[in-house]
C-alpha cells in the first residue's frame, strides 16, 4: 500500500514537472540573479534596522554603545537572521557569475574557479558578524564587555575585505581578456571591477584609527567604498541580466530555426 502511494505521488510529480516550465535553466539563472539582489538589499536593511547609518563611532564609550544597542534591541534581533540570509543568498548569485565567466572564450579555468572560491569564503564576512549582532543584546554584559563585543562586530565586518577584492579582480581580468565580438562583460565593466576594490585598501587602518576618515565610520572607509560597491553591483547585475536574456534569445532563435527546417522537410516529403 505504501509503495503504491509513493509510486502514484512520483508519477503525478513527474507529469507536473514535465509540463511545467518553472524548472528551466533560464528561470534558475534569473532566480540566482534575484538571489544576489536580495542579498545586497537585506544587508542594507540590517544597517537601517540596527541604526548603523552611519556606523557607530569607535570613540563611543561602553555606556553609549550599550544604550544604543538596547535602544535598537528589536532591530538587532531582526538583523541576525537577515544577515544570515544575506550570506546564504549571495552564493547562487556568485555561482551564476562564475557560470557566465566560464562562457568567455579562451579564459583560463582558474579565473572563474577563483571567483567562486573567493565568493564562498566571503560569506563568512557576513556570517561571523551576525554572531556578534546577536551577542550584543543577548544579555546585559556590562559596558566594557559590550564595547569589546562591539569592536569584534565591526572589525569582523570589515577585515575580510580581500575576498571581495579577489572576486572583483577576477571579473576584471576575465572581461579584459574577452576579445569576442559579443563579450559577456564590456571593458567598462572590467574597469569598474578593477577600480572599485582600490577603495577597500583604506580598510588597512581600521584596527588602528579611532576617528577620522580611516576609522570604520569614516568617509574613506565606509561611505566611499559603500557607494563604489553599489556602482559595481549595479553594473555587474545589469550585464548578468543582459547575458541571460541574450542566451534565451539565442536559444529561441535556434528553436525557431529547427522548427522551420522541420516544416520544410515535411513539405518536401
Amino acid at each position: 500500500m505504501f509503495s503504491r502511494s509513493v509510486v502514484s505521488i512520483e508519477s503525478i510529480l513527474c507529469r507536473c514537472c514535465a509540463r511545467s516550465r518553472l524548472f528551466s535553466a533560464r528561470n534558475w539563472e534569473y532566480g540566482c540573479l534575484l538571489s544576489g539582489l536580495l542579498s545586497f538589499l537585506l544587508a542594507f536593511f540590517v544597517l537601517v534596522a540596527a541604526g548603523f547609518l552611519p556606523p557607530l563611532s569607535p570613540h563611543l564609550t561602553g555606556e553609549e554603545l550599550q544604550a544604543h544597542y538596547f535602544a535598537h534591541k528589536k532591530g538587532m534581533h531582526a538583523s541576525v537572521p537577515l544577515l544570515l540570509l544575506s550570506g546564504g543568498l549571495y552564493l547562487p548569485y556568485a555561482a551564476l557569475l562564475c557560470k557566465q565567466l566560464r562562457q568567455i572564450p579562451n579564459l583560463d579555468p582558474i579565473v572563474p574557479d577563483l571567483q567562486l572560491a573567493a565568493a564562498a569564503a566571503s560569506i563568512f564576512s557576513v556570517m561571523v558578524p551576525a554572531t556578534f549582532f546577536g551577542m550584543t543584546v543577548f544579555r546585559e554584559y556590562g559596558p566594557e564587555l559590550t564595547r569589546f563585543i562591539s569592536d569584534l562586530l565591526w572589525l569582523s565586518f570589515f577585515c575580510p575585505w580581500p575576498t571581495f577584492w579577489i572576486q572583483s579582480w577576477t571579473i576584471a581580468w576575465a572581461a579584459f581578456s574577452d576579445n569576442s565580438q559579443a563579450p559577456m562583460f564590456p571593458k567598462t565593466a572590467a574597469l569598474i571591477n578593477f577600480c572599485v576594490p582600490l577603495t577597500y585598501f583604506s580598510f588597512f587602518g581600521i584596527h588602528i584609527e579611532h576617528s577620522g576618515p580611516y576609522a570604520w565610520n569614516g568617509a574613506l572607509t565606509f561611505w566611499l567604498p559603500a557607494v563604489a560597491f553599489g556602482l559595481q553591483v549595479g553594473t555587474d547585475c545589469y550585464y548578468m541580466h543582459k547575458n541571460i536574456g541574450r542566451k534565451s534569445g539565442a536559444a529561441a532563435t535556434e528553436l525557431e530555426t529547427r522548427h522551420h527546417d522541420n516544416s520544410v522537410d515535411c513539405a518536401r516529403n
